[in-house]
């Protein structure tokens, strides 16, 4: 299995090197970015948030936070991400007939990832860091590091499509409070692609596979962001959290699907 899954990450790196280098060549100047990196580099990002109120028969209260933030320099890209989702009902006893406010969501990750470039910032090294605490989850915490290879297969202005391979290592508490600890191997593709001048697509995709036969895991967040006014949008999220090994009778898959308000700066 190791020797599989390395020799699909080697055919990777060297297709997406092979793709680059044509790439390279064959595309226009139209295609290059448009904004010079000056010697402090360009800082781009968004706020996210997102509220659910409900009143009558059910009661509850839900705040959906993300962030991320993107410093772009000559040889690095940084990258750091925050997501939270915190939920609240109120429930009914039914001996007393009182309302208790319970909560049944509670999530928040962290996530610090840098590209040192390599050639002309399409390929480059990286290394990144992922915590994630989730109370109500198959799993209650999950950190990761992880280093490899990355390349920009494509960007033009504001759209990019990123892949992204490499070994790591991984630490998961589960629901009952098993520990478990392991080497992975990570697979990541992110596509940022403009649909039209007020509205973009965003799709990312990550994979840590276990390679001691532990927990492995999926995530793929995607979204649709359409510009309100000015710095202001609307954004439309579906978001797939899998993980192959959950104790007991807890599902594999979570999802969540979403609408928030967007600031971009």
């Amino acid at each position: 299995m190791h020797v599989f899954l390395k020799s699909v990450s080697l055919a990777l790196m060297l297709g997406l090197y092979g793709v680059q280098a044509a790439e390279t060549d064959s595309l226009p100047t139209s295609e290059e970015p448009l904004q010079p990196i000056g010697f402090f580099g360009t800082v781009t990002g968004d706020v996210e948030l997102g509220f659910l109120f409900t009143s009558g028969n059910t009661d509850s209260f839900a705040i959906r936070a993300n962030s991320e933030l993107v410093h772009d320099l000559e040889y690095f890209r940084n990258r750091y991400q925050l997501q939270s989702l915190l939920q609240k009902n109120n429930v009914t006893d039914s001996d007393t007939g009182e309302k208790d406010q319970v909560t049944t969501a509670s999530r928040y990750s962290f996530t610090g990832q840098s590209n040192y470039k390599l050639v002309k910032g399409r390929e480059s090294i990286f290394g990144r860091a992922t915590y994630a605490h989730d109370k109500f989850g198959a799993f209650r915490e999950q950190a990761a590091l992880a280093v490899g290879y990355g390349n920009r297969l494509y960007e033009k202005l504001t759209s990019y499509l990123d892949l992204e391979t490499g070994p790591g290592f991984s630490h998961q508490q589960s629901a009952s409070g098993n520990n478990n600890s392991g080497p992975i191997w990570f697979v990541a593709a992110n596509l940022d692609y403009a649909l039209f001048d007020t509205t973009s697509f965003r799709q990312t995709l990550e994979s840590s596979t276990s390679l001691g036969g532990e927990n492995s895991t999926l995530l793929s967040r995607s979204s649709i962001t359409a510009k309100i006014v000015d710095k202001l949008s609307m954004r439309f999220n579906f978001v797939v959290r899998y993980n192959s090994r959950p104790e007991g009778d807890l599902r594999k898959t979570d999802t969540e699907t979403s609408a928030s308000l967007v600031y971009t700066f």
